[in-house]
């Protein structure tokens, strides 16, 4: 049920820069309400005032408006004129389409005290269909100058007033007839769906029935209006939450790709687990063909500046495994090499990781070659002779731990990578890789960064 607020008021009183006080003309058409409120107490100014196609099904809480000219309550539940005899200066009253009967005709004559009112509108009423309607409206109330957007003519009023009489006689006959308790249409409204404040009880009786074919049939009147908007109020309120509900299940097409979780180890793989192509660091890699045909090559920009410390690696006969400060990339090979007798280096400029990695049949050409990754697209897949660095193969400290050897500030040192571990082949069981790498400076690696640029660290 919509109401009154201020808030609403302020709202609709932008013209007047949210000022109520002073405010002359206010618009609350199309806001479900069912009773008129606070408009007296907040807006004494108030000269124009539109509430056409609401739910309001009397006329009350208008008398301290005193400047009032122009009411439309046009598409409403009105069935009665009431409660304006204090709007002194009311000049225009639009109830089309309302649901003024003919009982309600009686109550006209309480418009009497609006001296100023020169218009009034009841087209669309179950009243106005009444043969007599216009000129017992016109009989009485002298004042009016247009009924129904129609001109009322001397000599139009001068018959109406003769015609009285027999009017109302008429008039009331027929609703004696009907059953009608006169006295009580003239003085009370029907308000058997608004309580002694005028506020809509919240029960509104159905209205309907069913007919042959079982469905639901209303008639036309304030009560089903009442219904028919709390049943689309109600429905419109379970598609929002509905919609809410969706909205606070993120939807993996709108959330985007999830950040994938740090490793601390490799995952587990068993034997019957299926191997997926994953890379969690979005690295640039290149997987391809030594140009003689007897290893694959794969080449991974890890960056410059990462330490070694921070880069291990599994490789298996079918599948390579590198985890790089915690993120996985996980390739499957297209045909099976010899871990034991793989060879990895990293670039003097560049830092580029190169594992090279001995076919097991190296008279056997590469078929799937929908698993190579040629480094320039278009390509054969055959990488290039010069790769890799041409630094001389050193042999390990006995304590390596993943820093190079020797002192000063650069040079070519052999590097033991932890972590590393070939998956068959003999040469010593442990199946470590020797790393060649070039320094320039001794670089501090920092365990939770994401971010590998090219520009070296802070000092």
């Amino acid at each position: 049920m919509g109401r009154i607020s201020e808030r609403l008021i302020r709202q609709r009183a932008e013209h007047n820069e949210g000022m109520v006080s002073t405010l002359e003309e206010v618009a609350l058409h199309q806001q479900n309400i069912e009773k008129i409120e606070l408009l007296g107490q907040l807006c004494p100014k108030l000269k124009i005032l539109y509430l056409q196609n609401n739910l309001i099904g009397k006329i009350q809480n208008l008398h301290k408006l005193k400047e009032l000219e122009y009411l439309n309550l046009a598409v409403n539940n009105v069935t009665k004129l009431q409660n304006l005899q204090r709007c002194e200066s009311l000049k225009k009253l639009d109830l089309t389409i309302n649901f003024v009967a003919k009982a309600g005709l009686l109550s006209v004559e309480s418009l009497r005290a609006n001296i100023h009112l020169e218009e009034l509108y009841l087209l669309g009423n179950p009243c106005s269909d009444w043969p007599g309607y216009r000129q017992y409206v016109v009989a009485k109330l002298p004042q009016l100058k247009k009924l129904d957007g129609q001109a009322i003519k001397p000599s139009e009023r001068i018959a109406a007033a003769q015609a009285l009489p027999d009017l109302e006689a008429a008039l009331l006959g027929e609703l004696r007839a009907e059953g009608v308790d006169v006295q009580a249409a003239g003085a009370v409204e029907d308000d058997s769906l608004y309580d002694e404040t005028g506020a809509a009880v919240q029960d509104v009786p159905e209205t309907g029935y069913l007919d042959d074919k079982g469905e639901l049939v209303r008639p036309w009147c304030p009560a089903t209006r009442l219904l028919e908007h709390r049943e689309l109020e109600a429905a419109n309120r379970e598609a929002e939450d509905k919609k809410r509900a969706a909205a606070a299940q993120p939807s993996p097409l709108d959330s985007g790709p999830q950040k994938p979780p740090r490793h601390e180890a490799f995952p587990d793989i068993s034997d019957t687990d299926r191997i997926y192509q994953k890379n969690e660091g979005r690295w640039d890699f290149s997987l391809e063909e030594s140009p003689d045909g007897n290893s694959l090559v794969l080449e991974v920009g890890v960056g410059r500046f990462l330490d070694t410390s921070l880069i291990q690696t599994d490789l298996q006969p079918t599948y390579v495994r590198m985890l790089v400060k915690g993120k996985l990339l996980q390739l499957l090979l297209p045909c099976e090499v010899r871990p034991d007798a793989a060879r990895a280096q990293r670039d003097m400029t560049t830092g580029q990781l190169v594992i090279t990695m001995p076919k097991e049949d190296p008279s056997k050409p590469v078929v799937d070659v929908s698993k190579l990754r040629p480094r320039v697209p278009g390509t054969s897949g055959i990488a290039t002779a010069t790769a890799t660095t041409s630094a001389p193969t050193l042999a390990s400290p006995a304590a390596g731990g993943g820093q190079p050897t020797g002192g000063g500030g650069g040079g070519v040192g052999a590097v033991r990578v932890p972590g590393i571990s070939a998956g068959r082949g003999g040469g010593g069981g442990a199946g470590e890789f020797t790393l060649k790498e070039v320094r320039r400076a001794a670089v501090t690696a920092v365990e939770g960064g994401d971010e590998d640029g090219d520009d070296p660290p802070d000092l």
